[in-house]
């Protein structure tokens, strides 16, 4: 089901930015169905075209914008009721546009050949109804015998749901991310990612209205979520560990995205589960328990926790 929902988003995009350009335009039933089938099929091109690891150039905005333009001026010929910047703007933009979507949702190499570096804004779990939905609508508004105003309104709407949504998305991820080490007492090697909840994650509506988040400390892991809609963060895991160890980046991570991990030290390593966080910085304090429900001390002092025998 949710893969059903992630190809609709990819299609309904290039269907909904021809329904956007060409709105104005007095076009029959038939015509509306063939556009809206070539555009829609358009939108799935660059997954046809390769594996983003095989073929990072397939979705790559520089490389397919330069490739779309002569196959738009072939495209032209055919159909030359339509100037060649509207045809440019359907045909071209839903190829970007599901580029776009997967920047959103995973990791893309956006610039390619300029960069091989993968990049993304972590916002959607593709296949979010709350996207496709509007993006449906906005279709189904094209295609009904609308007036012009009635049918500026809805794709109007729709866009600027959608918008919004994604804005507040985006607001999410920023406090998140400027919140947490504030939050919780951390290193200045600490990372913290933030991104939709993903695969095994998502098994309801409310789920795509939140936002994961996972903290990574050379001696502290936390991972919790966040309703996008508000509400208290839930935590999902807040450890601590007795031995200080490395924070390691790699570009190794899914869709060719930075992975950050802590190197695990030699030998097994004692870990213990925080009950209670009090203090920042130098003055940070915590209550953890071990297997046996033990209470342990913690002191955050020259960059690393060290436990203290009593508090």
């Amino acid at each position: 089901m949710i893969l059903a929902m992630h190809i609709a988003t990819h299609l309904l995009t290039g269907s909904f930015i021809v329904s956007m350009v060409l709105m104005r335009y007095e076009i029959s039933f038939r015509e509306k169905i063939v556009l809206l089938g070539l555009t829609s099929f358009l939108g799935i091109v660059p997954d046809l075209l390769g594996n983003r690891y095989v073929s990072p150039w397939s979705h790559s905005i520089i490389v397919m914008g330069l490739v779309m333009v002569p196959i738009v001026f072939l495209f032209r010929l055919l159909l030359k009721k339509y100037s060649y910047i509207h045809l440019y703007l359907c045909l071209a933009g839903s190829v970007l546009g599901h580029i776009l979507v997967d920047y959103l949702g995973h990791g893309v190499h956006l610039v390619y050949p300029l960069s091989s570096e993968a990049y993304t804004l972590p916002l959607i779990y593709l296949g979010d109804p709350t996207v496709w939905v509007p993006l449906l609508l906005g279709v189904m508004g094209f295609v009904l015998p609308l007036s012009l105003g009635r049918r500026r309104v809805l794709n109007t709407g729709c866009a600027v749901f959608i918008v919004l949504y994604l804005s507040l998305k985006l607001a999410m991820l920023m406090q998140l991310e400027q919140g947490l080490p504030r939050k919780f007492t951390l290193t200045p090697l600490a990372a913290v990612q933030v991104y939709p909840l993903g695969d095994y994650q998502v098994h309801k509506l409310s789920d795509f209205w939140k936002m994961g988040f996972d903290v990574i400390d050379s001696q502290r892991r936390v991972l919790g979520v966040l309703p996008v809609l508000g509400g208290e963060v839930r935590l999902d895991l807040n450890m601590i560990f007795a031995v200080k160890s490395d924070v390691v980046r790699s570009n190794s991570g899914k869709d060719g995205l930075e992975q950050v991990y802590r190197k695990l030290p030699a030998g097994d390593e004692a870990s213990f589960e925080v009950i209670e966080e009090s203090g920042e910085g130098p003055a940070g304090e915590i209550v953890a328990r071990d297997q046996e429900e033990n209470p342990r001390y913690f002191i955050y002092k020259d960059g690393e926790w060290q436990e203290n025998a009593k508090k």
